[in-house]
This record gives structure tokens, C-alpha cells and sequence, in this order.
């Protein structure tokens, strides 16, 4: 069973407590604070690997946890690191979360961290100071939120046969490869698509066979969005048009065919409806001569410019010349992306351009939002120190006050107006303000 799309749950690992130990030293009264950190907690890794092929695995299960850090210990020993969860996914899979692209894996092997692990919680060996010799307090371990992610494959092939349902496309690919799709003398549309490796000489190329488009298919209908999105990644579109058609309306019917599938295309994603494509007229078997289907293809040929085709699937005509010309436009469209990537290398050279992730640039940055009586101080880094405080340690609210006058928060607040009793929140910490 083919499943292109997976909504999931993933959770990282949280991170280890710190310890509070001592070591006493014999004979002594003397004590050492020897509490170890806590481990960090196991990333969510997807991997793309060609060991699956379809998300169905997600259909079983869809929460995925990865292992919290351990606790530390003593004698200054660390808690051990959360193992990572590596969710393998098929090569060409890309990753949403909340409708935006996060990642898009389309090489084996390629790795992405969904969700971070926890910071282990230090132990109270690092608060050691010259004003705080016996340290009686440790860092919590981070804890780590549960978030939903989507997963949407979209295949990778070289090309993509196109057209309306009964087409004759799953027969072609059938005939050029060794995929078998299931194939029907009625009017039917391939449910999922069919991926097929065709040999030419000692090359070889990826054809997908797309499910039937439909007027509206870009809007849903026929389930025609979910399946546009794999054409998404071809180089060359093969648009298939059922010769049958001229026996019942036409020309103008044929080209009506044509109208729609472009208009698709195009209302469904603008790089679509771009791309290089080849147009082919299928079923010439239930015609005794040529002169209808070769009065069609000069027509095309003349409107658009591409090269027109004259198949039959059954019988065979034309497949060979089919395969030739689309290892042909392969190749060509595979040179000219060679020479711009080569180009874009070139000028680039000698040029370092270092890219600051934004959650990273922002980390810094402290902002202060004022709701009436209430001033909500918002800071990733100090809502994080906040989370992992002991609150109801009170050698470890002493040290988080001092961290706070360090960074200055009470005078922004003052220069803000704040009065004394008004109330302040940071993260989950939420006090009155006083002198």
C-alpha cells in the first residue's frame, strides 16, 4: 500500500537533573560539593533512506519519544546522554510544521533534528564561588514539548506522465519498464503513482506514472492536489492525450484535453507549469491510418513549440522513439543544470557567507511587554534559566535574583515605570516587583 502523507507526534528528550552532593574528607568537617550534571536528552533525527519507500509505517504508529538524559551523580560524575530516535523516512519526504517546510530530504543519508534534546541540568559542583563554597542547590533538567509534525513524499523521477484518467499512461509505463500498475479497459485512474526504471543503452532513467488529472484536480478534486505535488520534483513532463477522443469530439476535444491539464498545472504551482514538457498521442491503434492523429500532431506541434509524439502502448508503435526522446530531454535539461550550479559555484568563490539561524540571533534579544498592571519579560535564554531553577530552593532563587540584576532586568523595568507590587512574569516564575 502506497501513503504519501503522515501527520505525527514527536517529543525529544529531557534533559537530566543536576545532583547536589557533598564529599566530606575524613576526619574533617570540611565538605566539597561533588554533584554531577544531567545528561541531555536524545534529538528526533529523520534520515531519508532507501530502505522504505512509502510513509505507511506512520499509519501503526504515530507519538515518537526520544530517550531522556540521566540524572547526575556523584563524585562529579555526569549522567549519561539520552540516545537519539532516528525516524527513517523515503528519500524525496519533506517536513511541515504549523503549514511551513522545515526540511526537505532528498539524498540518502541526509539528516535533520526535528526536535532538540533537553540541556541536562548542571549539579551543584559548577556553583562553586568564592562567596558560595558549599552550593546547596542544582539545575533541573530542561524539559522538552511535544509538537505535531506532517510528512508529505513527494517522488523523485526524472519523468512524469501526466493526463487524464484512462489515458493509457499506467500502459505506457508498463510497456517502457518493468512497473507493473494495475491496468483497466474502463475508464479508471491509478490510485497511487507507479515508479518505473527504463534502460537507454547503458543509461537508465525514473519515469512516475501520476494518477489521472481531472478538471479541478489542482483544488482537490480526484484527490488531484495530493498527487500533483510529485510532479513537483520532475525534470521533464510527459503529457499523455487519449487519441479516442478525436473518434467522439475532435480536434477541438483533443485540444480541450490539452487546455485543462496545462490549466492544472498552472493553477497548482507556477514552477509546474513551467517546466519542460513533450506531448504524446496515445491509442493510434484504433485508427486505420495516420492522417488523423498526424493532422493532430502538426497542430500541437505548431501552438506550443514542443516535440508530439504518435504512440500506441498496445501495440508497441512509437515506444522506442518515446523512450529516446525523453533520455534525450533528460540529458539536456541535466547539462543545463550542471552549468548553472557550476556558475553559481564560480561566483561564489573565494566569498565565506556564515548564516545565523534566527532562533539563534534572537536568542539575545530581551523584550518587554507591558499588560497593565503585569510586565511579561520575554527572552529564550532566561526563560530557559527560569524553567531550570528550583523554585522552591531558596539558595537557588538567590542565585537566579542575581543572574537578573546581572543582566540588568530590574532596571529596564524601572525605566519602564514599573511601580512596586506590580507583578512580573518570566517564563513560568511570576513575582511582585519590590524594592
Amino acid at each position: 500500500m502506497f501513503l504519501d502523507e503522515a501527520k505525527i507526534n514527536i517529543k525529544a528528550g529531557e534533559g537530566g537533573n543536576g545532583l547536589v552532593s557533598f564529599f566530606l574528607l575524613k576526619g574533617s568537617y570540611k565538605k566539597i560539593a561533588n554533584g554531577g550534571n544531567g545528561g541531555n536528552g536524545g534529538n528526533i533525527v529523520f534520515r531519508a533512506s532507501h530502505s522504505v519507500n512509502t510513509l505507511l509505517q506512520f499509519r501503526r504508529k504515530i507519538h515518537f519519544k526520544a530517550e531522556n538524559g540521566q540524572p547526575g551523580m556523584p563524585n562529579n560524575r555526569n549522567g549519561r546522554r539520552g540516545e537519539d530516535l532516528v525516524i527513517h523516512v523515503p528519500p524525496g519526504t519533506v517536513i511541515k510544521e504549523k503549514g511551513s517546510i522545515i526540511a526537505d530530504l532528498t539524498e540518502e543519508g541526509t539528516d535533520f533534528i526535528a526536535a532538540a534534546g533537553g540541556s541536562g541540568g548542571r549539579g551543584n559542583a559548577n556553583f562553586v564561588s568564592q562567596s558560595r563554597r558549599f552550593p546547596g542547590f542544582a539545575e533541573k533538567g530542561e524539559k522538552t514539548e511535544e509538537k505535531w509534525v506532517n510528512l508529505e513524499l513527494r517522488l523523485l523521477a526524472d519523468a512524469a506522465l501526466v493526463g487524464f484518467p484512462n489515458a493509457g499512461k499506467s500502459t505506457i509505463i508498463s510497456r517502457i519498464s518493468a512497473a507493473r500498475p494495475r491496468i483497466a479497459d474502463y475508464p479508471f485512474t491509478t490510485l497511487s503513482p507507479n515508479i518505473g526504471v527504463v534502460s537507454f543503452g547503458d543509461d537508465s532513467f525514473v519515469v512516475a506514472d501520476m494518477p489521472g488529472i481531472l478538471e479541478g484536480a489542482h483544488s482537490g478534486i480526484g484527490l488531484g492536489d495530493r498527487f500533483l505535488r510529485h510532479i513537483l520534483r520532475a525534470k521533464l513532463l510527459v503529457i499523455i492525450l487519449d487519441a479516442s477522443v478525436l473518434l467522439t469530439g475532435g480536434q477541438e476535444a483533443l485540444e480541450d484535453t490539452f487546455n485543462i491539464i496545462r490549466k492544472e498545472l498552472k493553477l497548482y504551482d507556477a514552477a509546474l507549469y513551467k517546466k519542460d514538457y513533450i506531448i504524446v498521442i496515445n491509442k493510434a491503434d484504433l485508427f486505420a491510418s495516420d492522417d488523423i492523429c498526424g493532422k493532430a500532431s502538426r497542430h500541437f506541434y505548431k501552438k506550443t513549440g514542443k516535440p508530439v509524439l504518435i504512440i500506441s502502448a498496445v501495440s508497441g508503435k512509437g515506444l522506442g522513439e518515446l523512450v529516446k526522446l525523453i533520455h534525450s530531454r533528460i540529458m539536456s535539461i541535466n547539462k543545463e543544470e550542471d552549468l548553472q550550479l557550476s556558475l553559481k559555484k564560480s561566483s561564489s568563490a573565494g566569498t565565506r557567507i556564515y548564516t545565523i539561524r534566527k532562533e539563534d540571533a534572537e536568542s539575545d534579544k530581551i523584550e518587554i511587554i507591558r499588560d497593565g498592571n503585569e510586565f511579561i519579560v520575554k527572552n529564550k535564554k532566561l526563560e530557559k534559566m527560569v524553567a531550570m531553577t528550583d523554585l522552591e530552593n531558596s539558595e537557588a532563587l538567590e542565585y537566579l535574583k542575581y543572574k537578573l540584576k546581572k543582566m540588568k532586568i530590574g532596571d529596564r523595568l524601572k525605566k519602564m515605570g514599573i511601580d512596586e507590587g506590580s507583578v512580573v512574569i518570566i517564563g513560568n516564575l511570576v513575582f511582585e516587583m519590590s524594592d
